[in-house]
């Protein structure tokens, strides 16, 4: 049984248990009423009749997420997932600093979920939101905890920056980018290159980056997309999302000039490029890093004075755009290399529902000209 001492203005607990090992071990705590003392004895009697871990317990959720983490993921993702479990771990650090995970209840969590969603879009909510789950469900199943907080947590309004509603350009600016990169795309100036073939191709960046010359069909006009590269490690090819972004997809006669020019002016300067990588230029032996490119694409934005986006947001200005030519959504789908169908429905229902609406009212206009 636990002991609950008065000690002078404060109550002090003591919990005697076994742990794995067979070692008796002692849990202690201080509070200033007896009603949270208390409370504190009875969750850990609790405990040890279910049969938790009560050593492991008493460790900090930052503490046990990150070895969750190294023991069961980090082996195993790709480099992109793994920098995507050290950024969830370090909001949890930021957030939940040294608190026990066998201490924190459905409306802390709830909190720190709210917290996220004021600076974060609801596509990273919920991916962070996935790991915290995934790992405390572990911790349940382990007996490291007696409840699962994350059960029935939800994520609210995020912020919109960033979301894939507002992160493309309409037909307009778009024509306005393309008509101020082109010109500028060249072995002297490889980060416009690589925007011209983002807006062109609706590739991720990684994709682009890790495009070589053998990629590249000039006489068909077609871009085959098979691999990443590792632009934020050693430089490595890595794998390409899913086996469904592997894809051979068109690309139009101005990205071909562009491309052919390129290559040209490569060899004529002798460029190394043992890799052969495509987007290598006179300035750098190195692919331009993402930022470099997000970069020249703000610039761009504030001399045109159009919307800001990402470079993942000529992406979704690709796809927006043939969305709106009427493009089939399964060819759109294919193209950007999503494993289904549904993906490209949901990330781009904003559009689609846009346009149904146009749909319905060339229905009525139809029905009311019989």
């Amino acid at each position: 049984m636990a002991s609950i001492i008065k000690r002078g203005s404060s109550w002090a607990v003591r919990v005697s248990y076994h742990d794995a090992t067979g070692k008796r071990r002692q849990k202690n705590g201080t509070f200033k009423t007896k009603q949270a003392a208390t409370y504190f004895a009875n969750m850990y009697e609790q405990a040890k009749l279910e049969g938790a871990d009560l050593l492991t317990s008493n460790r900090t959720f930052y503490d046990y997420f990150q070895e969750w983490f190294e023991t069961y993921k980090a082996a195993k993702v790709a480099p992109a997932t793994y920098r995507n479990y050290e950024f969830t771990l370090d909001k949890i650090g930021r957030h939940f600093g040294q608190q026990k995970i066998a201490t924190i209840s459905r409306a802390r969590y709830q909190n720190f979920i709210n917290h996220l969603a004021k600076s974060y879009s609801r596509e990273t909510v919920a991916k962070i939101a996935g790991h915290c789950r995934a790992c405390v469900s572990d911790a349940v199943d382990d007996g490291v905890i007696r409840r699962n907080f994350t059960t029935r947590t939800v994520i609210p309004q995020c912020t919109d920056y960033g979301t894939h509603n507002d992160n493309y350009l309409d037909l307009a600016d778009m024509r306005k980018l393309r008509d101020y990169i082109m010109p500028k795309a060249s072995i002297a100036n490889i980060s416009a290159v690589m925007i011209l073939t983002g807006l062109l191709t609706g590739a991720r960046y990684s994709e682009i980056a890790g495009l070589t010359w053998d990629d590249i069909d000039f006489q068909n006009q077609t871009i085959r997309i098979d691999k990443t590269l590792d632009y934020k490690g050693p430089g490595d090819f890595l794998p390409t999302k899913t086996q469904a972004s592997n894809r051979t997809i068109t690309i139009p006669p101005t990205l071909i000039k562009v491309l052919t020019t390129l290559q040209q002016d490569q060899v004529t300067c002798c460029l190394k490029n043992d890799l052969q990588l495509i987007f290598i230029g006179i300035h750098s032996p190195d692919v331009p890093n993402d930022n470099a490119v997000n970069k020249l694409l703000r610039a761009a934005h504030q001399k045109l004075g159009i919307k800001t986006i990402t470079f993942h947001g000529l992406r979704h200005t690709h796809a927006s755009y043939l969305i709106y030519k009427k493009i089939s959504i399964y060819v759109i789908s294919k193209r950007l290399g999503h494993s289904d169908v549904g993906i490209t429905q949901r990330v781009y229902a904003h559009i689609i529902n846009e346009l149904a609406q146009e749909q319905v009212s060339a229905i009525n206009d139809a029905l009311t000209s019989i």
